[in-house]
């Protein structure tokens, strides 16, 4: 993959939208999304509208397929209002990358699932996506949800757009999620716990051709168990699927403060969650 002097992707498809601010992007930044929709079309097609007020750089289908809708030099409209390091006007030194995902769901109680706006879901709609991660986000209220996983073929997809950008752009310094940026409001939770975006923050430290997996770390109590609770305090909620028993190893995504967020594996279904870190040591 390449970009050429106009900012614009070789080997993706152009679909131009009219919503964006010409010229100027400093591109620092690459901001990952979710679509909060099913296929890639209803975003493209929200995106080429003028009224929507709404656009990316760039949408990533299920199978990988990549559509540009905005030049990399230019701005596009995906992360109004928000706050990066104290700093607003995200738009004006970001990338935005919008990855087909529906978002978070809730149980409809009978083995089926509800969107979020509470409205059943077909089980086709569903299938492109390989399983859900169950995890709480507080912006979402406390409710049990479930996060469909993005399929490899996407994530492949996304992590070679983002080496391009990498390399065609070395002022491009930090890839973060929509969430990161929304702090303020706390209205924006994509692209969820089901995306793993330490593998692609990574990419900006290594600019390599391999990612390192995410660090394996022991459970260490002397009693009980070690709760995992949906956000990094203990103000937020126990997991269901929590304690952790001392010896279990972890998977851990990424630390903030006193707090890890660590992925566990329970019959191929990967869950998520924050347990403080003192509690955590190195297998061995």
């Amino acid at each position: 993959m390449k970009f050429d002097s106009k900012g614009r992707l070789d080997n993706a498809n152009w679909a131009p939208s009219p919503n964006f601010y010409p010229g100027a992007n400093a591109r620092e930044i690459i901001v990952m999304h979710y679509t909060a929709g099913y296929t890639a079309g209803s975003a493209i097609n929200t995106f080429a509208v003028k009224g929507s007020k709404a656009s990316a750089h760039f949408v990533v289908e299920v199978d990988g397929a990549i559509t540009q809708m905005v030049s990399t030099n230019d701005r596009a409209w995906h992360a109004g209002g928000g706050y990066y390091q104290s700093r607003s006007q995200v738009n004006n030194f970001s990338i935005g990358i919008e990855i087909v995902n529906p978002g978070y769901h809730f149980s409809d109680g009978a083995g089926g699932y509800l969107n979020w706006a509470r409205k059943p879901v077909k089980a086709s709609q569903l299938k492109p996506f390989p399983g859900m991660t169950q995890a709480h986000d507080p912006w979402a209220g406390s409710a049990k949800l479930f996060w469909p996983n993005y399929p490899e073929a996407q994530l492949v997809a996304v992590e070679a757009l983002t080496r391009a950008l990498l390399k065609a752009y070395p002022t491009i310094r930090d890839v973060v999620g929509h969430r990161d940026v929304d702090g303020v409001r706390k209205l924006k939770v994509d692209p969820g716990p089901a995306f793993p975006l330490r593998r692609f923050r990574l990419l900006t430290d290594e600019r390599s051709d391999e990612t390192p997996p995410a660090p394996v770390m022991r459970v260490a109590v002397e009693d009980g168990g070690l709760n995992v609770r949906g956000g990094p305090g203990t103000a937020f909620a126990v997991m269901d699927w929590s304690p952790l028993r001392n010896g279990e190893d972890v998977e851990v995504l990424e630390r903030l403060g006193d707090w890890y967020r660590i992925q566990r594996w329970f019959s191929g279904v990967a869950k998520r969650g924050w347990v403080f870190a003192r509690y955590l040591e190195p297998p061995g």
